[in-house]
C-alpha cells in the first residue's frame, strides 16, 4: 500500500507481515494436509474455517493503518473539526489563566487590606492598657499647654490694645496733679479731691505692669523704642542720639505698648555745612568733568568733518 514507507524501519508493516506469512503458511499446511497426509478422503482442496479466520484477521490487520499512524496522519494533515477542537481548547487554557490571574490580583487586594488592618490592629494594641494611657495623658498635657499659651497672648494682646487708648488719658491726669503742688485756695480743695482718684488710678495702673519710661539727652536712637518726630542740628549732641523727649514711652509686662516720641540730633552745623560744601564741591567737578569731556567729543568731530568732506562729495 500507498501508507508503507520502505525507506524507514516500521514494526507496524512488519508484523503485519509476519502475520500475513503465518496465515499463508497456515493455508498451504491444510493444503498439504489434505493432499497428502489423507489422500484416500476426497475432501476438497480448502481451507478449514480457522485457517480462514487467522487469513481474514492477517488481511485486515494489514488494511488497516495502525493507531500511531493514525495519530500522525491527523497530525500532520488535521481536518477542520480538528482545528476547531484545538482553537477551542486554546481557548479555554487563556480563560483559564486570565481566571487565574484575576484570582491572584483579588488576593493580593486582600493581602494589602489585610496588612493596613493588622498594622491598625497592632497601634490599637499599643494605645491600650497602661502605655496607651500614659501616651494619652501625655497628649493631653501638650494640648492644654498649647492652649494656655494661646489663651495668654491672645489675653496679653487685648491688655495692651485696652491700654493704649487710655495713655493720653494718664498723660494729662498726671499733668494736672503735678500743677496742683502750687495751686492755693479753692483750686486746691479740687486738686485734692481728684488726687484720690489719681491715687486709685496708679494703683490699677501698677498692678497691670503699666510702667513709663523716658530718653535722656545723648542716648543712642533706637528705633524699636524710639519714634522720630524731628531732626535738628546739635553742638553737643552726636549725630544719630536724642536730643530731646516730647513723649513718654510706656511697656506693660515686660512688651513694648508705646514708643518714646523724641527728636534726634543730625550733629553739628558746621561739620553739616562742611558735608554740604563738600557735596556741592564735588558735584561741581564732576559737571566740570562732563562739560571737558563734551567740549572734548566736539573738537574731535570737527576735526574729523573736513577730512570727510571730499570723501562724502565724492
Amino acid at each position: 500500500p500507498g501508507w508503507v514507507r520502505r525507506d524507514q524501519p516500521n514494526p507496524a508493516w512488519a508484523m503485519r507481515v509476519c502475520s500475513t506469512s503465518l496465515a499463508l503458511a497456515l493455508l498451504a499446511f491444510h493444503a498439504a494436509e489434505a493432499v497428502v497426509l489423507q489422500p484416500r478422503v476426497r475432501a476438497p482442496l480448502f481451507p478449514s474455517p480457522h485457517a480462514l479466520r487467522c487469513l481474514s484477521s492477517s488481511v485486515r490487520l494489514a488494511a488497516e493503518p495502525s493507531e500511531t499512524e493514525a495519530a500522525a496522519g491527523d497530525g500532520a494533515v488535521p481536518d477542520g473539526e480538528g482545528m476547531s477542537d484545538a482553537k477551542a481548547e486554546k481557548a479555554a487554557k487563556k480563560a483559564e489563566k486570565d481566571a487565574l490571574r484575576a484570582q491572584i490580583d483579588e488576593l493580593e487586594k486582600k493581602l494589602t487590606s489585610a496588612r493596613g488592618d493588622f498594622v491598625a490592629a497592632q497601634d490599637e494594641a499599643k494605645d491600650a492598657g497602661e502605655n496607651g494611657y500614659l501616651l494619652l495623658a501625655a497628649n493631653f498635657e501638650r494640648e492644654r499647654q498649647r492652649a494656655r499659651t494661646e489663651l495668654d497672648g491672645q489675653a496679653g494682646y487685648g491688655r495692651l490694645e485696652a491700654m493704649r487708648p487710655l495713655l493720653p488719658f494718664v498723660e494729662q491726669f498726671a499733668a494736672l496733679q503735678a500743677e496742683a503742688d502750687g495751686a492755693d485756695g479753692g483750686a486746691a480743695e479740687v486738686h485734692k479731691y481728684y488726687s484720690g482718684i489719681h491715687k486709685q488710678l496708679t494703683q490699677v495702673l501698677e498692678a497691670a505692669q503699666l510702667e513709663p519710661f523716658d530718653s535722656a539727652p545723648g542716648d543712642a536712637y533706637d528705633w524699636r523704642r524710639h519714634r522720630e518726630v524731628e531732626r535738628r542740628p546739635s553742638e553737643e549732641v552726636a549725630k544719630n542720639c536724642v536730643l530731646e523727649q516730647t513723649a513718654r514711652g510706656y511697656t506693660m509686662g515686660g512688651e513694648l505698648l508705646r514708643e518714646a516720641e523724641v527728636v534726634v540730633s543730625s550733629g553739628s552745623a558746621a561739620a553739616a555745612a562742611a558735608a554740604e560744601a563738600e557735596a556741592a564741591a564735588a558735584a561741581a567737578d564732576a559737571a566740570a568733568a562732563v562739560e571737558a569731556a563734551a567740549a572734548a567729543d566736539g573738537e574731535e568731530a570737527g576735526e574729523a568733518g573736513p577730512e570727510a568732506g571730499p570723501e562724502g562729495s565724492e
